[in-house]
C-alpha cells in the first residue's frame, strides 16, 4: 500500500497535537500543583523578637541538663502524679516536654515510636540549653492558613484526675490575632458536667481553619461564666445565681494560643489557679508544610496549686 505525503503530513500533525496536548496538561498539573503547595500552608505568628529555640535531652540520665523541673524554661516543671489528686502526696516528670521525648513519667506503650523527640519550642527570649536559663513564653501565638484542610492527631490528653480531660479545638481569630471568634472543638473531654468518655489518644481530626487562628483548651475542672469570669466569686450563692442566671450554661474556662484572650478563671490575676497556656513545638517549622505539635498544659504551678495538671498535645500538619 502506498503512502502518500498529506497522510504523512496529517499524521506528524497529529502526532505534534498530542505532543503539544500532553505538554499543556503537565504544565497546567505543575501550575495546579504549584497552587497546591501554596494553598496548604501553614504558619505561626508570633511576637517579633521570638523565635524557635533549641533543647536537648540526654541518654536515660537522673541529670539532665535542660529538662529537670527547673521552670527554664517556663514549661519545665514538676507536675502531679496519677492518684495524688486533692493531696499533692508526689510529683512527677511528665511535663511536656518529658512527654514529647517519651522519658520521665511520658514513657508508656509505643511512645517512643510517635514522640518527636526534643524538637524546638517557640519563646519569646533566647534559650540557652547549656547554662539552662531563659525561654519566657509569647502570650501572643496564632496561625495563617492559605487555605485547604488540616488533620489533627491527639497525641496526649492526661490529667491528674480522671474525671478532669479536658476538652481542644481551634478558634477564629483576625489577622492581627486581637479577637475570639467561634470555636471548633477538635477533641472532647469529660465535658464540664463531667458526664463524657473523652476521645482516646491516637484519634484523627480533619478541619479547614480560617485565614487566621488559633487553639484552645476548655479545662472542665475550671467552670465558667459565658464571659469567662468565676461563677462562683466571693458572693456565692448571695445575692444571685452564678453567672446571674441559673439558665446560662457554664464552660470550662477557656485558655488560649492568644495568652491575654484567656478567660479571667485561667489566669493567675483573674482565678488565683495560675495561668492556663500553651507550648507550640515543631522540628520542621521552615518547610512548606511544617507539623506543630500544640501543648495545651496547666499552670505553671499545678503541682500545688491547681491539682489535675492537665496536659493535651495534639499534632497538627497538612492533609
Amino acid at each position: 500500500m502506498k503512502t502518500s505525503y498529506r497522510k504523512i503530513r496529517n499524521g506528524l500533525s497529529q502526532l505534534a497535537t498530542v505532543r503539544l496536548t500532553r505538554g499543556l496538561m503537565l504544565m497546567i498539573a505543575v501550575v495546579l500543583c504549584a497552587f497546591c503547595t501554596v494553598a496548604n500552608a501553614q504558619t505561626l505568628i508570633g511576637t517579633s523578637g521570638a523565635g524557635w529555640q533549641s533543647w536537648s535531652v540526654t541518654p536515660i540520665s537522673y541529670n539532665q541538663p535542660d529538662l529537670n523541673d527547673s521552670g527554664a524554661p517556663w514549661w519545665d516543671l514538676q507536675w502531679a502524679a496519677a492518684g495524688s489528686y486533692g493531696n499533692n502526696s508526689s510529683g512527677a516528670d511528665k511535663n511536656p516536654g518529658f512527654c514529647i521525648t517519651a522519658t520521665g513519667d511520658c514513657v508508656g506503650l509505643g511512645s517512643s515510636g510517635l514522640a518527636p523527640g526534643a524538637i524546638p519550642f517557640w519563646a519569646l527570649t533566647y534559650y540557652d540549653p547549656v547554662g539552662d536559663t531563659g525561654g519566657a513564653r509569647d502570650n501572643k501565638v496564632y496561625f495563617h492558613s492559605t487555605g485547604g484542610p488540616l488533620v489533627a492527631v491527639l497525641y496526649q490528653n492526661s490529667t491528674d484526675n480522671p474525671d478532669e480531660v479536658n476538652d481542644f479545638g481551634w478558634f477564629e481569630t483576625n489577622a492581627t490575632g486581637t479577637v475570639v471568634g467561634a470555636h471548633h472543638k477538635l477533641f472532647s473531654g469529660t465535658g464540664v458536667n463531667k458526664n463524657l468518655i473523652p476521645d482516646p489518644a491516637g484519634k484523627i481530626a480533619v478541619f479547614t481553619p480560617t485565614a487566621y487562628f488559633g487553639y484552645y483548651y476548655s479545662d472542665v475542672s475550671e467552670p465558667a461564666c459565658p464571659d469567662g469570669t468565676d461563677p462562683y466569686g466571693p458572693l456565692y450563692p448571695y445575692p444571685t445565681p452564678p453567672c446571674g442566671n441559673a439558665a446560662l450554661p457554664f464552660h470550662g474556662c477557656y485558655a488560649y494560643t492568644l495568652f491575654g484572650l484567656n478567660d479571667a478563671k485561667c489566669t493567675e490575676v483573674g482565678g488565683n489557679q495560675g495561668d492556663h497556656d500553651f507550648v507550640v513545638f515543631s522540628k520542621n517549622a521552615s518547610a512548606t508544610h511544617p507539623t506543630y505539635w500544640i501543648a495545651g498544659e496547666d499552670p505553671s504551678d499545678c503541682f500545688d496549686q491547681d491539682g489535675d495538671c492537665n496536659l493535651t498535645i495534639v499534632s497538627v500538619t497538612k492533609l
